[in-house]
């Protein structure tokens, strides 16, 4: 859980064997930054559901947890990032993403014996239980293939900020000041990977060119967590990960305590260091090739089994039940 008082800062968990491989996995504080975009810096750009090839990926399945997003999952559960902490007692389900008006749920403080959440062991995953039902909810990832497939991600905030440069040549973006607003974007799942103690996590690079270039190329920048990553799993949209960190820190030199050191999105890590005053700094080498940083999503399939035991989605005829009976209820009220 992280303090308001570090709220603009990243905090680093990285084991000695990531450190060794250049990857530093920096977690998302408590700043609304949001999904980066290669293309644009545009802050008006994908801030309505998705369309065309993207359509229907997630983005209606997504709602407010204080600054934060979460995902429903059933007809009465979200899941969401432990490390950005409990973010008050209710889940907006706004008209943004459901395309009518915004729905407000309370959250069951009295969830698993008084806790008010579960949490998935060995990883960042969370799962809250409303008081009221969901008329939707997203399907989950359970298989193992998610490497190559085309992917979707959303998160809230800012757009990207100063030019990250190398002997003159562009390599990246920083992270910039957050404004809360909820965007998505888009990227291809690269590869799989394992985080001492947080379990098995996708991770997507942020390439400028080929085949790992999206037409809404993105990545993440601080506060996204919490957010959906969702993939193509043959023409359906499927629940695949939620949003942990990206890599960092960066820096110009390896000099410890000039305050230079700087989180950013890049295209191209070569010239710059990675690490921590701390940890150390690890030169990239800049050898012409882009060598891009990465986002790192906490993975669904690997733990599908442990989140559906806790968000238990009712067989077809207990599924019609529970809509009859929130439709007693809203005509009660409306009476």
């Amino acid at each position: 859980m992280f303090d308001a008082n570090r709220a603009f800062h990243l905090s680093l968990r990285c084991s000695r064997q990531a450190m060794m491989a250049c990857v530093l996995i920096l977690c998302l504080a408590t700043s609304a930054h949001a999904v980066l975009f290669y293309d644009t810096g545009d802050s008006s750009h994908n801030i309505a559901a998705p369309t065309g090839v993207y359509a229907d990926s997630g983005w209606q399945y997504q709602g407010y947890y204080g600054a934060y997003l979460g995902t429903m999952i059933a007809p009465q559960y979200f899941i969401t990032a432990q490390h950005m902490g409990t973010q008050g007692g209710s889940f907006v389900s706004a008209g943004l993403f459901n395309g009518g008006v915004d729905v407000t749920y309370s959250i069951d403080t009295s969830a698993n014996g008084g806790a008010g959440f579960w949490d998935i062991a060995g990883t960042d995953l969370r799962i809250f239980k409303i008081n009221e039902y969901f008329s939707s909810y997203a399907t989950l990832y359970t298989g193992s293939s998610e490497q190559g497939l085309d992917m979707v991600t959303m998160g809230r905030g800012g757009v990207r900020g100063a030019d990250v440069m190398v002997s003159g040549t562009l390599h990246g973006w920083q992270h910039n000041l957050g404004d809360g607003v909820a965007r998505w974007g888009s990227n291809i799942v690269s590869s799989v990977t394992t985080i001492p103690t947080l379990g098995s996590m996708l991770v997507a690079r942020f390439d400028a060119s080929g085949p790992g270039h999206t037409t809404e190329e993105s990545t993440l920048s601080v506060g996204d967590s919490g957010g959906a990553v969702f993939v193509n799993d043959g023409g359906i949209w499927k629940l695949a990960g939620i949003n942990y960190s990206v890599d960092g820190m960066f820096d110009t030199n390896n000099t410890t305590g000039d305050g230079h050191e700087f989180n950013a999105a890049l295209f191209d890590r070569g010239g710059l260091y990675q690490g921590s005053d701390g940890q150390g700094w690890t030169l990239i080498p800049d050898v012409g090739t882009d060598n891009p940083s990465s986002m790192y999503a906490s993975r669904i399939s690997t733990n599908a089994a442990a989140i559906q035991a806790i968000a238990v989605v009712p067989e077809p005829q207990s599924a019609f039940l529970i809509a009859f009976a929130a439709l007693v209820a809203i005509r009660r009220r409306k009476r």
